[in-house]
């Protein structure tokens, strides 16, 4: 038996925002553009006896702060999904010289169940054991998983100089072994920042601006 880890750097879409200049923008909270990592695929079927697991992972830029606006993830399959009901988020930053070690943050995904299977026939309030936590939509047998952020980032990522590396990485896993393949789709949206605007407390304050 082996783990068979599959990773994944999602794509990523950067659209600058317009309208305020430089010096305005950095006396309000106003982000400077909108970042998305975003990825679809197939999660390949494992070989005899074999489980797996899946990691999205990819790199914010250093010059900038960042907030975290959205993070979902979705599996889908003809058959019974069987993936563990909850992943994590990892975000790493290297603080540059003199720093020893990495500072990291973790957040949850949570994926909640559906009380019904693809026949029909569960009672209600009830959930086949095998069925984990499959969503099959009325009228059809394709069953998916839903993967949601609990808790988001309270301030703004890493809007200070120096910081040298911003490292993410969104990690999934599935006890039972040799399962078939299945689709993934992967979205994470972030708002852009400049440094400068990092020192503002309006910024630091999501609360208030978002």
């Amino acid at each position: 038996m082996a783990l068979v880890t599959t990773s994944v750097t999602p794509e990523v879409r950067l659209t600058p925002f317009t309208g305020l200049s430089q010096t305005v923008r950095e006396r309000s909270g106003i982000a400077r553009a909108e970042e998305v990592h975003s990825s679809y695929g197939t999660w390949d079927a494992t070989g005899a006896g074999d489980n797996r697991g899946l990691i999205f992972s990819w790199d914010l830029n250093p010059d900038y702060g960042y907030i975290l606006m959205d993070l979902s993830a979705a599996f889908i399959s003809l058959a019974n999904i069987k993936m563990e009901a909850t992943s994590f988020l990892e975000i790493g930053t290297d603080l540059g010289p003199g720093a020893t070690q990495k500072e990291r943050q973790y957040y949850q995904l949570v994926s909640h169940a559906g009380r019904q299977d693809d026949t029909g026939t569960t009672a209600i309030g009830s959930m086949e054991a095998y069925n984990f936590n499959t969503i099959y939509p009325a009228g059809t047998a394709v069953g998916a998983m839903i993967f949601n952020l609990i808790d988001r980032p309270s301030g703004l990522l890493y809007p200070f100089p120096g910081v040298s590396g911003i490292e993410c990485a969104c990690v999934f896993g599935e006890q039972a072994v040799q399962e078939i393949s299945m689709g993934y789709r992967f979205y994470a949206r972030f708002l852009q920042y400049d440094i400068t605007q990092g020192y503002n407390y309006v910024v630091q304050s999501p609360f208030l601006t978002r």
